[in-house]
């Protein structure tokens, strides 16, 4: 008898087991699909608050079962539940977040359809800039998956952007593309024959808002027959249909399209009214599934509660009569939890360390690649810089001049492009700094408008300089960044105006006993900047715009590098202009005054100077300049060795005695970094100056670091070369 209740009391606990088992149990994800195919179904029904309610049970049960899978795929049901109550803040949230997590599990086709859908919500809302920035993600992802489908599904929402837009003119060729699109997609019967005829129908639709009727015809004509075309995209064709016939004097023709206009007509009213009824019927249950949901929610915490307080009593009950086994499962089960807790931890400390490693070796790849470009460009710029300041100086046949002042300009204005897009990339890095050194201004501005000479006569312009007299000859700044800043405003003047006037103004506004304030205006009589384009104007690679473009070209850095560069200077610059009137430029610096006095005619001083006691070498890899340096430097009868690389170098110094070392930085196998080192090591009195193709901001540390004297950037004028070899000079 005893033995009995035993068996009972026995299978009473392994009953108490299996209904905890079944408790702790994960819904799996075949039964979370079938509740948002449920919840899809009932929003097309317009039972949105019963397929609201499926929606949220779906994404619990996807949450508790941490499937990221199902859990996007319920977010997606709910953002299209969402949209067609036209919640569509509530359809954009769920959207984003379905998006997220398709996008870190790489499922390109989903990913497609969301960035479709997104499009599709911002078209609504009017919002076609956002429209924009969704279409191109999805076509990115489109064309990367390789499938033709999913190009396809952006094409669908672009066409209703640029209906919506109404840009019927750039639809057109974009139809033709879809059209070959289309064909080349393997597809059911029905479903090519339904792409098909839609894009008969949006071509037709486009002619007939362009005003040409005739191919507005052809093309409705042929929707008109297919069997598979909607009833409103119908009535529109033959609405536009009896247009053309009128418009064409047929009048038995435009009759009929108005009576099968009228036939569709009323079957879309007929539609719209059951879809009005649905919706006020649904608006009834959207209240009524409220509730319900509301009433499941409080059944789901009250059963929560109710299973919570079974557990608890289970545990107790199983704690009773097998406390140790239970025990020893707990504890193992939270060593597991915390295993699985510490390995999460881990993988996203390694992203994370992974993320910045990627973002420093970006960053670093960048300023190499900058650095690398630099010497690149600025090296071949070099030779031909520096070959027509020679046949320049050769005193060139008349008609060989006009040529070679061609050149020099062009070549000119090459760098100062390459100096632009490198300038533009430090600025955007913050990494920019500003120089102080005593410069002339007048003089500075006195160089700058002789560069220009050519292009403003090519131009047929006149350009006016009214500088203040008051001005101290001498101040102390960055010349070469002020150089930069009205070179990018003068150039734009002169490219914009065409047989005009140009005005470069410098006043004095402020002085103190230390520094002086000077105000800036650079203005023309040029095609001037419509109201609408002047906030933009100073954005990286802005134009003003398209008919401007074709005739203007430029890289629209100009008035970008022009704004960050005065706000280094803690300035702003002010803009004004009126349509075919002009423009107008101004701006404010301030200065410190110099102490010390120099020389502003450098040139005269240099003539006076006799370098043909000297002994140099030239440290170059580049053929070119090899040749193109040394025949600079024969002009003042200095003798010049040449060498190629940094071994050769430290040999010829080590058993010759120059006066002066020019030192190249990039050079194969060992660069002008390695090869001053090992110079330093037994010679530290000659002086080296570093001749490179590399920007000085780039470079000056490793100039200092390396035992350089100085730096001379290439391309140079040859008397900033002169000046340095004077300045060490024994």
């Amino acid at each position: 008898m005893e033995q009995m209740k035993n068996r009972k009391f026995l299978h009473i606990v392994l009953c108490l087991c299996m209904c905890s088992q079944l408790c702790a149990q994960e819904v799996s994800a075949d039964s979370i699909k079938k509740l948002n195919l449920q919840a899809f179904n009932l929003a097309r029904g317009y039972s949105f608050g019963k397929a609201l309610s499926y929606s949220y049970l779906a994404i619990q049960h996807a949450t508790n079962n941490e499937d990221d899978a199902s859990l996007a795929y319920s977010y997606d049901v709910l953002g299209d539940t969402y949209q067609k109550m036209q919640y569509r803040d509530k359809a954009k949230k769920y959207y984003e977040k379905a998006l997220k997590i398709q996008q870190e599990l790489d499922n390109k086709g989903e990913i497609v359809l969301l960035y479709h859908d997104l499009t599709r919500i911002w078209i609504n809302e009017k919002n076609y800039e956002k429209a924009y920035k969704y279409l191109q993600e999805g076509y990115k992802v489109a064309e990367v998956s390789g499938n033709p489908e999913n190009i396809l599904v952006m094409d669908w929402a672009k066409i209703t952007l640029l209906q919506s837009e109404e840009k019927y003119k750039e639809l057109l060729p974009f139809i033709e593309e879809m059209f070959a699109l289309v064909e080349k997609i393997e597809a059911k019967e029905n479903m090519y024959t339904a792409r098909i005829n839609y894009l008969e129908y949006t071509k037709g639709n486009a002619y007939y808002h362009l005003g040409d009727y005739e191919k507005a015809q052809e093309f409705l004509e042929e929707h008109t027959k297919n069997e598979y075309a909607h009833a409103a995209d119908l009535a529109t064709s033959f609405m536009q249909l009896a247009a053309i016939y009128k418009s064409k004097g047929d009048i038995e023709k435009q009759r009929l399209a108005q009576l099968n206009y009228q036939k569709n007509l009323k079957k879309r009213l007929e539609d719209d009214r059951n879809r009005v009824q649905k919706e006020l019927l649904a608006n009834y249950n959207i209240r009524k599934d409220q509730l319900q949901l509301n009433e499941l929610e409080e059944k789901n915490q009250q059963k929560s509660v109710i299973v919570n307080r079974f557990k608890v009593l289970l545990v107790i009950i199983i704690l009773l009569l097998v406390g140790c086994i239970i025990l020893g499962t707990l504890i193992i089960k939270a060593i597991f939890k915390k295993i699985k807790s510490n390995k999460l931890l881990r993988m996203k400390q390694n992203k994370l360390e992974e993320a910045k490693l990627k973002a420093e070796m970006t960053s670093k790849t960048k300023s190499n690649f900058f650095s690398m470009m630099s010497h690149e460009l600025r090296t071949p710029l070099y030779a031909v810089t520096g070959i027509t300041h020679l046949l320049l100086e050769e005193n060139p046949k008349p008609s060989q001049q006009q040529y070679l002042k061609s050149l020099k300009f062009s070549s000119d204005h090459l760098l100062s492009l390459v100096n632009n897009i490198l300038q533009a990339n430090k600025l955007e890095d913050n990494t920019i700094t500003i120089g102080a050194t005593t410069f002339n201004l007048k003089a500075n501005i006195n160089n700058i408008i002789k560069s220009f000479d050519l292009l403003i006569k090519d131009r047929e312009n006149e350009l006016h300089i009214a500088y203040d007299t008051e001005i101290p000859e001498l101040l102390v700044g960055d010349s070469l960044k002020i150089s930069q800043i009205l070179i990018n405003l003068i150039s734009n003047a002169i490219k914009f105006t065409k047989a005009g006037t140009i005005r470069l103004s410098v006043e004095k506004v402020a002085e103190t006993d230390d520094d002086v304030q000077l105000h800036f205006c650079v203005q023309d009589t040029g095609i001037g900047i419509p109201k609408e384009k002047q906030e933009k104007v100073f954005e990286m690679f802005s134009q003003n715009y398209d008919a401007i473009n074709e005739e203007y070209q430029g890289s629209g850095l100009g008035l970008s590098i022009v704004k960050k560069l005065l706000e280094v200077y803690n300035s702003n610059i002010y803009l004004e202009s009126k349509e075919n009137v002009g423009t107008t430029f101004t701006f404010d610096i301030r200065f410190p005054k110099a102490v010390e006095t120099v020389d502003s005619n450098i040139e005269v001083q240099l003539e006076d100077v006799d370098f043909s006691q000297l002994k140099m070498l030239v440290v170059d890899d580049n053929k070119i300049n090899q040749m193109l340096t040394k025949k600079i430097l024969s002009t003042k009868k200095i003798t010049t060795d040449i060498v190629a690389s940094g071994a050769e170098a430290i040999e010829a110094i080590k058993y010759n005695n120059y006066d002066v070392v020019l030192m190249d930085i990039h050079m194969p196998e060992m660069d002008g970094y390695e090869a001053t080192k090992a110079i330093r090591r037994f010679n530290t009195e000659v002086p080296i100056i570093a001749f490179t193709a590399v920007s000085l901001g780039d470079s000056l540390h490793k100039i200092v670091d390396s035992g350089m004297n100085d730096m001379i950037l290439k391309p140079f004028v040859a008397s900033q070369l002169f000046a340095m070899i004077q300045k060490y000079m024994k």
